[in-house]
């Protein structure tokens, strides 16, 4: 009974995880060597900071299947739970 919930918990523990632009910014601003980075941090280090407005786009929108694969796994999930109900 708790699968559903659960999932959807996780799914919106992904999500935020991935779009937390701004304590890793502030914070570290991509850390010593650049380990700290998630894709919306590196993406903004390169794209506006670095000029190279192209090349930081095209790796924000590598966040986008990341996030669609998680939630479809993350759907299917819940509606394999529903189907047992």
């Amino acid at each position: 009974m708790l699968r559903p919930v659960l999932s959807l918990v996780v799914l919106y523990s992904v999500v935020m995880t991935v779009a937390d632009f701004e304590i890793i910014y502030i914070l570290t601003r991509g850390g010593p060597l650049n380990r700290t980075h998630l894709f919306a941090t590196y993406a903004f280090q390169v794209g506006l900071e670095g000029t190279l407005i192209g090349r930081g786009a095209a790796i924000a929108l590598f966040i986008f299947p990341v996030l669609a694969v998680a939630s479809y796994f993350t759907l299917r999930i819940i509606r394999r739970g529903e189907e047992y109900a």
